[in-house]
């Protein structure tokens, strides 16, 4: 019986830890950008990011929209909360003629109002210069 106490009491720590309110690592992450959050957003290299739905709600299936100039290819894109460490979700988008789109969800924790990013990750197919390009959006309940 005493032989998981130990572990017990760290992950209870885990979880109270881990829902923590991180508003310095949301303000540190909304600098990355110059575009509103959950907003339609036009980058410097013609890149355009937008969501399905300006209110997104955790748990709640949403899209991500990409129209990227010709000149650029996507290669990996993914999501991650700021607000708090809940890993990654890595995204698929699939081409709609030339918009791309990626069918998602986060899911939900303590916090109400939480920071996530998309982090996509281009490359310029004239130069071969890798581009990242960060987009903010809070989901709320």
């Amino acid at each position: 019986m005493h032989i998981y106490r130990l572990p017990l009491f760290l992950m209870l720590i885990f979880i109270l830890t881990g829902c923590d309110n991180a508003n310095s690592n949301d303000q540190k992450a909304l600098l990355k950008t110059d575009c509103e959050t959950n907003q339609h957003c036009i980058y410097d290299t013609g890149v355009k990011v937008w969501l399905s739905d300006k209110n997104i709600s955790p748990e709640t299936p949403f899209s991500i929209y990409l129209d990227l100039p010709a000149h650029l290819k996507l290669d990996t894109a993914k999501i991650e909360s700021i607000t708090m460490y809940m890993g990654f979700i890595p995204q698929k988008f699939t081409e709609q003629g030339s918009i791309y789109k990626s069918e998602t969800m986060v899911g939900i924790c303590s916090e109400k109002n939480m920071l996530w990013q998309l982090v996509l990750n281009l490359s310029n197919l004239q130069t071969g210069e890798p581009i990242t390009h960060f987009y903010n959006f809070y989901v709320t309940y």
